[in-house]
């Protein structure tokens, strides 16, 4: 039996990372409401929860969201742990996206009755509205903590597709957007017990609007150690990779039109872009772009691949490169694909950004510059033009991500604020 708000939790036994004998770890049962279709698979979810926080003896129920078409509520397991999954109608056009709603709508009202009859220490949502007010308001009634988990300024990227024409229906985008970032700044984030921000940029952004800084951690985003041992791969000379995801609100044409420029000096250069956009147009986007420099026979985009294979294109590039365009949306991120990239010792171009200006600084693992297509090609063509330097780069950018960046030091850290929180040591 649990005790609620108080220090006393139960105590369980469990070995550590390493296999070492069993230990005496405090036990938290915590619901966790992953917003967003597929959101569960990012791996600030599924290695820093799902595994490393349940070795420290985290009990976690999931609610998580799939992309693909299935029944409106389904309970499972995933990664050991007892799950409830929803998933979308597999119709198409606004009868599909009515249908989506109402099962988002039943499913938080689902969560609401969880949250209400269930005994956990902590309910925590992330990245999502109705449901966080919702379970704020079971755990005011039940007792409990609520902590929040904002990963990227979802309510005001809304509202901005809604303004440059690329929301499907920019009308009610607006409304939700709006409607969103209402409930988040004057009910969900005022009223919870503690918040985790993507980064200390996202911070200052909610501090502006009246947050508290003391209930705010940031949480910049990790890798595990398996990608430090990933094998090395033979480079291919003169190849540009982009990981990520090709909405079209990041500009990736800067880097088809850097690619035009960097092949005025190395007309072998190619850019390959692994990854895939939200929508068709993303996509539809990025190909008039190769079309209008002529660069069709240069450029290859894979589409989403398995995670071993998207590594080994990393390992194979000569370059890689972290794009964010500068708008407020995309500051406060804390990129994963420039860990990547480090993790696997490719040296980095990437634009400035409060995080990435940062770790290049402190790691001198690639080269960081303005926001243009020309700025990203002369530095890409610099590291083409010196590999021995660039190999350097990557090979200190290794060394960072081993100092800083693991998930079993961040485990560490998302830990200690639970304790306490629980404890009763923060407000």
């Amino acid at each position: 039996m649990l005790a609620r708000n108080s220090g006393d939790v139960n105590r369980a036994d469990l070995t550590d990372d390493d296999g070492n004998p069993p230990k005496t770890v405090p036990t938290v049962r915590m619901l966790y409401v992953v917003g967003g279709p597929g959101m569960a698979d990012r791996v600030d979810v599924c290695d820093l929860f799902a595994v490393r926080l349940a070795q420290k003896g985290f009990q976690i129920q999931w609610v998580l969201y799939d992309a693909q078409p299935g029944p409106k509520w389904r309970s499972t397991r995933w990664h050991g742990a007892p799950a409830f999954v929803i998933y979308q109608s597999g119709r198409r056009g606004l009868a599909g996206k009515v249908q989506n709603k109402l099962r988002n709508l039943v499913a938080d009202l689902r969560t609401f009755r969880l949250a209400l009859t269930g005994r956990y220490d902590i309910v925590q949502v992330r990245d999502a509205f109705l449901v966080a007010v919702l379970a704020l308001l079971a755990t005011r009634l039940r007792g409990g903590k609520f902590t929040y988990w904002a990963s990227y300024p979802f309510a005001e990227s809304r509202v901005i597709d809604a303004r440059e024409g690329r929301a499907r229906i920019p009308a009610l985008s607006l409304i939700g957007g709006k409607l969103s970032a209402w409930l988040q700044y004057k009910i969900i984030l005022p009223h919870a017990d503690h918040i985790f921000v993507q980064s200390r940029q996202m911070l200052e952004d909610f501090r502006k609007e009246q947050v508290a800084e003391q209930s705010m951690t940031p949480v910049p985003m990790g890798i595990g150690e398996h990608l430090l041992n990933h094998p090395p791969c033979e480079v291919t000379p003169y190849t540009i990779l982009y990981l990520g995801t090709l909405n079209s609100v990041r500009r990736l044409d800067t880097l088809v039109e850097a690619l035009a420029i960097v092949r005025q000096q190395f007309p072998e250069s190619r850019l390959v872009f692994v990854g895939e956009g939200e929508f068709p147009e993303d996509r539809q986007c990025l190909e008039q772009a190769i079309s209008k420099f002529g660069l069709a026979d240069a450029v290859e985009i894979t589409g989403w691949l398995p995670a071993a294979e998207a590594h080994d294109r990393v390992c194979r590039a000569a370059v890689c490169v972290s794009p964010y365009y500068p708008i407020p949306i995309l500051l406060s991120t804390s990129p994963t694909k420039l860990i990547e990239y480090m993790a696997l010792q490719r040296p980095v171009v990437a634009n400035r950004h409060p995080e990435q200006s940062e770790i290049i600084a402190e790691s001198g693992a690639g080269i960081c510059v303005d926001w243009s297509a020309e700025q990203f090609a002369e530095a890409i063509s610099t590291l083409f033009a010196d590999p021995i330097a660039a190999e350097a780069m990557g090979q200190r950018g290794r060394a960072y991500v081993r100092d800083k960046r693991l998930y079993s030091g961040i485990a560490e850290d998302v830990a200690a604020e639970y304790f306490r929180l629980l404890s009763g040591d923060k407000v």
